[in-house]
């Protein structure tokens, strides 16, 4: 049975494996394993995902395919600009095609319209170009290109939104 649930804490480990794993297949081209696994190692601690399951601001879920957890999704609202964000989107390699990327999508939108915003927010790597051909297809406009940083490497992501 497969399903796009709201994150649990029990979840927790299960999205930290599914974001290693993706990493390596979307970034792994253009980014070293030691940058990946010093980024994924210390952002994706059990602790500051704990704090992120735990925060007001951040919202996630997952999908789920005979009780294993094959993608997730992360959004972040700023209060202070009145924006929200769609922070991380990922689904593993094998499951990609499947319509989960656009079921979490989708439930992102759902969180944005309570919100009462007319965009959706995110990034993704200029090197992504799948991600950023899927995006596309999905109705966003990239508008800017900004430096991300991942341990010694530097790359351009991509800035777009979607009106909702």
């Amino acid at each position: 049975m497969s399903v796009v649930r709201k994150w649990r804490r029990k979840d927790l480990a299960g999205i930290r494996q599914v974001a290693w794993d993706t990493w390596a297949d979307a970034y792994g081209e253009f980014i070293p394993e030691v940058d990946r696994r010093n980024f994924h190692d210390s952002y994706y601690t059990m602790d500051k995902l704990l704090n992120l399951y735990k925060s007001k601001i951040v919202e996630g879920c997952v999908a789920e395919s005979n009780n294993r957890i094959v993608g997730y999704s992360k959004t972040h609202w700023n209060d202070q600009r009145r924006e929200f964000f769609i922070t991380s989107l990922y689904v593993l390699p094998e499951y990609q095609k499947q319509r989960f990327g656009i079921k979490m999508l989708n439930k992102g939108i759902e969180t944005a319209r309570a919100m009462d915003v007319d965009r959706v927010w995110l990034g993704v790597m200029v090197e992504n170009k799948p991600a950023i051909q899927w995006y596309v297809r999905q109705g966003f406009l990239f508008i800017e290109s900004k430096p991300f940083t991942i341990g010694n490497t530097t790359i351009d992501d991509l800035i777009g939104y979607k009106r909702i």
